[in-house]
């Protein structure tokens, strides 16, 4: 079994101290003085005795001040709590091929983007509102011949959407595109719904077929009311490349920015990792994100995201990254007449991760937000960011 977490550090606002402020906070104080006692005490010892069994606690939060621009000026705390558990049929000496994933999440503070800024793509990835629920519970069962096939509550873009070199950045674009995760009720973090995913991996390709409840967040599977997540997505690796192509179709019924009604919506989207150059300790990297969606019925028809990825950006810091990204949402002609927006709305970020210990990340970054939420009385914002990670043996 191997048993890890991460804790992120969450900051006071005003000058109140942290204890002083609300349950879910103190709640989280108390997950960190307690976690030694589940890590080294009776619980660890049991999940030590079961085989194939994997526990894994991540604490996450982090500072987000937004300097100027935007909706306001001032800053916000916000975490959220991370409980993994696997569990490895053939290890534990049932049958080959199995595997059962649970998680439950625990998120706390408030979303700098509704407070602070204003903008449409979410500046911080680990935005949510007060809440505890079971994020994800599925069953995968791997065949021979590289088929496998998953069922039950999980999160479309672990393996749909998905850029490893767009990872180290903050902003929610970066880990799947606006054009879905703005217009369409979709299972994402952070609310995972049902599904069915169809997997086949061969020679440096990889198919991946899916079916999600049309609206997670009901925590119901209604396809006669919400209708049904459709996406397909094809991998090509070569050479340490990846290349990805993918497709999407939501069945339920939606209404345009305009007001006007359709029975559908559907889109597209490539993305690709492509290494460039590497040094004794150290490499470069980009990544290129695309998604299209129908421009008569979404608020964001076209998003486009581009990125460097620096492994190793220093003499003696062959761990730490370094990174520069832009991620650009255009808002539809249909958005712009009936609500207003401006053309497009443009994010540049830049983050450096710094391993300090084995155990101890610092993870600050900028980000400025052009023309947030496309509203044209909101000017530039400029958000700085920092995680604290400290991990525990």
């Amino acid at each position: 079994m191997r048993f890890s977490a991460l804790f992120m550090g969450h900051r006071p606002r005003g000058i109140r101290p942290t204890w002083l402020h609300g349950g879910m906070v103190q709640w989280s104080a108390w997950m960190v003085l307690l976690l030694p006692a589940f890590m080294f005490g009776p619980f660890s010892a049991w999940a030590d005795r079961v085989p194939g069994l994997e526990i894994e606690v991540f604490y996450v939060g982090e500072i987000v001040r937004n300097a100027g621009g935007g909706l306001r000026t001032g800053d916000e705390a916000l975490g959220s709590t991370d409980l993994g558990i696997h569990l490895d049929t053939a290890e534990a000496g049932w049958w080959a091929g199995g595997y059962v994933y649970a998680e439950i999440l625990t998120n706390h503070g408030a979303d700098p983007s509704a407070s602070l800024i204003g903008d449409i793509q979410t500046a911080s990835n680990i935005a949510d509102r007060n809440r505890m629920r079971l994020q994800q519970l599925w069953y995968e069962q791997r065949f021979d011949g590289g088929l496998s096939l998953l069922f039950g509550w999980h999160d479309m873009n672990s393996e749909f959407y998905v850029s490893e070199q767009a990872s180290l950045f903050m902003n929610s674009s970066f880990g799947i595109g606006p054009e879905i995760s703005v217009n369409v009720p979709a299972s994402l973090w952070p609310e995972a719904g049902a599904g069915l995913r169809l997997a086949y991996a061969a020679d440096g390709l990889l198919w991946m077929a899916a079916v999600y409840d049309g609206d997670p967040t009901t925590r119901g599977i209604h396809p006669s009311r919400e209708g049904l997540m459709l996406i397909t997505e094809l991998d090509c690796l070569h050479d340490g490349a990846v290349y990805k192509l993918g497709a999407w179709r939501h069945s339920g019924d939606r209404t345009g920015p305009d007001g006007r009604q359709f029975g559908s919506d559907a889109g597209v989207y490539v993305l690709a990792d492509q290494p460039l150059f590497g040094w004794e300790d150290g490499k470069a990297a980009m990544f290129m994100q695309l998604g299209l969606a129908q421009a008569d019925r979404n608020e964001i028809d076209r998003y486009v995201g581009l990125g460097l990825h620096v492994h190793g950006p220093l003499p003696g810091r062959s761990d730490d990254s370094l990174g520069l990204a832009v991620a650009r949402a255009h808002f539809s002609d249909a958005a712009r007449r009936a609500l207003g927006r401006l053309d497009a709305e443009t994010v540049i970020e830049l983050d450096y991760d710094a391993v300090i210990t084995a155990w101890l990340h610092v993870h600050p970054a900028l980000q400025w937000i052009l023309h947030p939420g496309g509203d044209p009385l909101l000017s530039t914002a400029r958000v700085g960011m920092l995680r604290v990670e400290l991990a525990l043996p």
